[in-house]
C-alpha cells in the first residue's frame, strides 16, 4: 500500500512468479482481489485507531507481529527479521488487532483496533506471562497484528541485520556479537 498502484501490481506479479508454490505469496498471485481488500481494511483501522485517539503518520500502516508466530514462522522460516522494541514506538503511531486484520476484515468482521495502552492495560490486570496473555487474547487466531502508522528510522537495525545474514552466509560469525 505504500507504493504507487501500477508499481504494487508489477511487485506482486514478480514476487507471485517468483514464488510459485510458497503459501505466503498467495495474496501476491490473486493481487487484484486483495489489493482493494487490503485498502478497505486499512481505512476502516485508520479511523477506528484516529477514534481511539491514536495519530497516525500514514494512510496505511506497516504490519508486524507481536512477539512469534509459529504459524507465519513456517511461511517464512530462514527469511531475515527485524525487532523493534515495543518500548521505542511511540504509542501515538502503533496500534494491535487480533488475527490478521485484511483477512478478518474480507470475511465481513470488523477486528478490533487496540492501542498500545489498552493492551499494556489488560496485559497488567491479566496476571500472565507474556506468552500466556497471548495465548489467551488470540483465543483462535493465530498472531496478534501489529500496525506501525509512521516511518521509524530503524536503517540501522535493517543494515545490521543484512550484514549479520551475509557473515552468516560467509561462514564469518566472528563479528556478530561484538
Amino acid at each position: 500500500m505504500l507504493l504507487p498502484e501500477d508499481e504494487a501490481f508489477r511487485t506482486a506479479e514478480a514476487l507471485a512468479k517468483a514464488h510459485p508454490d510458497t503459501t505466503s505469496f498467495y495474496r501476491f498471485a490473486d493481487f487484484a482481489n486483495y489489493y482493494p481488500g487490503r485498502k478497505a481494511a486499512d481505512a476502516y483501522m485508520y479511523q477506528a485507531f484516529l477514534d481511539l485517539g491514536g495519530q497516525p503518520k500514514l494512510e496505511h500502516p506497516y504490519s508486524f507481529v507481536l512477539m512469534e508466530s509459529p504459524y507465519l514462522e513456517e511461511w517464512f522460516s530462514g527469511e531475515e527479521k527485524l525487532r523493534i522494541k515495543l518500548s521505542d514506538v511511540p504509542a501515538a503511531v502503533v496500534s494491535f488487532t487480533v488475527g490478521d486484520s485484511c483477512a478478518r476484515f474480507q470475511r465481513g468482521e470488523r477486528p478490533v483496533v487496540l492501542t498500545k495502552p489498552m493492551l499494556e492495560e489488560m496485559y497488567h490486570t491479566s496476571g500472565h506471562s507474556p506468552q500466556a496473555f497471548l495465548e489467551t487474547m488470540l483465543q483462535g487466531y493465530q498472531y496478534m497484528e501489529v500496525q506501525l502508522w509512521d516511518r521509524l528510522d530503524h536503517q540501522d537495525q535493517i543494515t545490521e541485520v543484512m550484514i549479520e545474514n551475509r557473515k552468516i552466509q560467509e561462514g564469518s560469525c566472528t563479528d556478530l556479537d561484538g
